[in-house]
């Protein structure tokens, strides 16, 4: 060793000891939460680190996904520590379960609530244990997208990093002490845009609507009768109104004024929950024929006589019972092809393209359709703009006349 290697030596003694600990892989022969099966070893693998600390204590853990998630873990106790040493910390930040617990009694809607419980409970089991909020980083929302696209398309996945990412923004409502820290990063898998643009033919109208409200058949129960009706029923306000089907499906009785035949349709979208955005409709001669025949069946039926029920199509405004199924089984009966995953194939939503399709080329202007509907006006220039050909036809002949005159007077 000469004298330059002896001095640095003197100067950095755990130099050559730290150069073992670093961030690794750990193997081991138990399966543990988020460990992955290495095949060629057979055991289980996990990146993680062993290091040493600034105040010579030793500091080593594993069960992180990959190892930019471990880097930064490391990273994360450097500054720490070097907050510790200043006192620079002035406040303790949450765990991401605290967090994540906290959004869940946030949420009122008890659909959302059980979701938005899987979802968080999915990643947790992912996530290192006991990770706190100033630790959470891009990587491990990564982490959850990585593990998820092995189950579901991306499409679904960016619904559900939604609901990680909502809960990460708004965790300084529980926890004031995270007012004005930065959140990480949202990452999102790539969607190819594949948006649907089928549209429903008045013959498959006809078809479908004939077979789910045509009379009981004599192989057919009485509660199978009914729910082929109310299944019939919803599909054809779908088609009426422009309306989702869940908007349908959670209409009340009391959002029904017939004096004034007017309808109301609240959004069920997440963005129109806490705004409780309401859409007024008229009623028309069919729409009236479907609640008032639902008014009758809420009279008539012996179980619910007597019985106060506020939704028109359902007893829990959530979901009408085997719908897609009925739907789904009326379709094949009449050769019409079904199903979001199928070419060519119908869902109910189409009801929806179609009626807004149907409203640009009969030349309805957008503020009207975006008001029945509930799009903005550049949401339906974006999406429907095929349906407004004729209407554009028009426009660019105003302006074709406007040059060529110009011209001839300038001749």
């Amino acid at each position: 060793m000469n004298d330059t290697e002896r001095v640095k030596s003197n100067l950095y003694p755990c130099r050559k000891q730290e150069k073992s600990m670093a961030v690794k892989k750990f193997y081991s022969n138990k399966e543990k939460p988020g460990w992955r099966w290495d095949a060629a070893k057979k055991q289980f693998w996990s990146w993680g680190f062993d290091i040493r600390l600034g105040n010579g204590a030793r500091r080593r853990e594993s069960g992180f996904a990959t190892r930019q998630i471990a880097e930064q873990a490391v990273a994360q106790i450097r500054v720490s520590e070097k907050e510790g040493k200043y006192d620079l910390q002035t406040r303790k930040f949450p765990f991401v379960a605290d967090v994540l617990e906290k959004r869940l009694e946030r949420i009122e809607s008890k659909k959302e609530r059980v979701r938005a419980g899987t979802i968080f409970s999915r990643w947790l089991t992912i996530l290192p244990k006991r990770l706190r909020f100033n630790e959470l980083a891009p990587a491990h929302i990564q982490l959850y997208i990585d593990e998820r696209m092995r189950e579901i398309k991306a499409s679904s996945i960016n619904r559900e990093v939604t609901c990680l990412g909502s809960a990460i923004h708004s965790a300084h409502v529980n926890f004031p002490e995270l007012v004005g820290f930065p959140t990480p990063k949202i990452p999102r898998p790539k969607v190819e845009q594949s948006r649907r643009e089928r549209l429903i033919t008045q013959d498959e109208v006809m078809k479908v609507l004939t077979h789910l409200l045509s009379a009981k058949r004599e192989d057919e129960s009485n509660i199978d009768f009914r729910r082929r009706i109310v299944v019939g029923q919803v599909f054809q306000m779908a088609l009426l109104t422009g309306a989702r089907v869940g908007e349908i499906i959670a209409l009340r009785w009391s959002q029904i004024d017939f004096d004034a035949c007017i309808l109301q349709i609240i959004g069920t979208k997440t963005r129109f929950k806490s705004a409780k955005v309401v859409r007024y409709l008229e009623i028309t001669p069919s729409i009236e024929a479907i609640l008032r025949d639902r008014e009758t069946f809420r009279s008539d039926n012996p179980k619910r006589r007597g019985t106060v029920c506020e939704f028109v199509f359902s007893k829990t405004g959530n979901s009408v019972t085997k719908y897609h199924q009925i739907l789904r089984d009326a379709a094949k009966a009449t050769g019409i092809t079904y199903g979001a995953d199928i070419r060519g194939g119908f869902i109910t939503h189409d009801a929806r393209h179609t009626a807004v399709t149907r409203m640009l080329q009969a030349g309805i202007d957008l503020s009207t359709v975006g008001a029945i509907t509930g799009h903005t006006d550049a949401n339906l220039i974006l999406h429907y703009s095929h349906a407004t050909r004729e209407s554009r036809k028009k426009a660019t002949s105003v302006l074709e006349n406007f040059v060529t005159d110009s011209q001839k007077k300038a001749g």
